[in-house]
């Protein structure tokens, strides 16, 4: 357990800088890959394992973004978007947005559009997360807030320090199922 406990939570962005405006976030555990790596050539069945614990830590983001969004002001567009985001299967806690499935609008559903004018999650994602409204086609999202966020970023940064901690105890806990069985 040495291994895991050496390993440290860093706030530095790549490049050095402390400015998460710049690049968004960054949780960055200095030696992970490293550490991981080792470990899947002592132990095949570390990936697999690892896989499981980093979807179960990703799925932990996702529940608290779904929070957050339904508390965001007219969050209707928020929530529709949540409802395409997924924890991945990896070594590392990974979301992704199923960019291409369709946004459930009630003003205007998709139903009655053409195949090419059908409106995706990936397309509302950005305007509800960051906002818009500097032109006329962005009427419809609340005003924007730059780089901060509604929902989605605001959580990553709120939590960011939770996921490491839940992520580093994972590790912890596959190393000793794996490889002191």
């Amino acid at each position: 357990m040495a291994l895991v406990s050496a390993l440290r939570i860093s706030d530095k962005l790549p490049g050095g800088g402390r400015d998460e405006s710049k690049i968004g976030v960054a949780i960055q555990v200095e030696g992970l890959t490293d550490i991981l790596n080792d470990l899947q050539r002592i132990e095949p069945n570390f990936n697999k394992e690892m896989r499981k614990a980093g979807q179960a830590v990703a799925q932990l983001l996702v529940n608290e973004a779904v929070k957050e969004a339904a508390s965001v002001t007219r969050s209707r567009q928020a929530l529709e978007v949540m409802k395409g985001m997924r924890a991945q299967s990896d070594r590392l806690p990974t979301i992704k947005l199923a960019s291409k499935s369709g946004f459930v609008s009630k003003s205007r559903p998709n139903r009655g559009r053409k195949p090419a004018a059908k409106v995706t999650r990936g397309q509302v994602f950005f305007g509800a997360e960051f906002g818009g409204g500097a032109r006329k086609a962005t009427n419809q999202f609340l005003r924007h807030r730059g780089r901060s966020g509604y929902f989605f970023w605001p959580t990553v940064r709120k939590e960011k320090k939770n996921i490491a901690e839940e992520y580093l105890r994972a590790i912890r806990t596959v190393m000793k199922k794996e490889l002191f069985k």
